[in-house]
């Protein structure tokens, strides 16, 4: 038998776009990045951070409330025939 290796290789990507040079100026001051690159990685390392800190609190939040639930639900009320009619 023969066993199967599998390596992954991070590649850079190399990617051409038009940027603001006023609002590139203002977030290398804002950040205190010197190159462009450092710019860039800084501002999307922070956006995918926001987002998943925002997705994380919004989750722990949606299961505080279910877990609450039960104790605010009348589970005689629910369980009712009156409830489903």
């Amino acid at each position: 038998m023969y066993a199967a290796a599998i390596q992954y290789v991070h590649m850079i990507k190399r990617t051409t776009i038009e940027i603001d040079e006023t609002l590139l100026a203002r977030a290398k001051k804002a950040l205190g990045a010197r190159t462009t690159r450092a710019t860039v990685e800084e501002s999307l390392r922070r956006a995918a951070e926001g987002a998943e800190t925002t997705t994380k609190a919004r989750a722990t939040g949606q299961r505080r409330y279910l877990d609450g639930l039960g104790a605010r639900a009348d589970l005689g009320v629910l369980s009712s025939e009156e409830m489903w009619r």
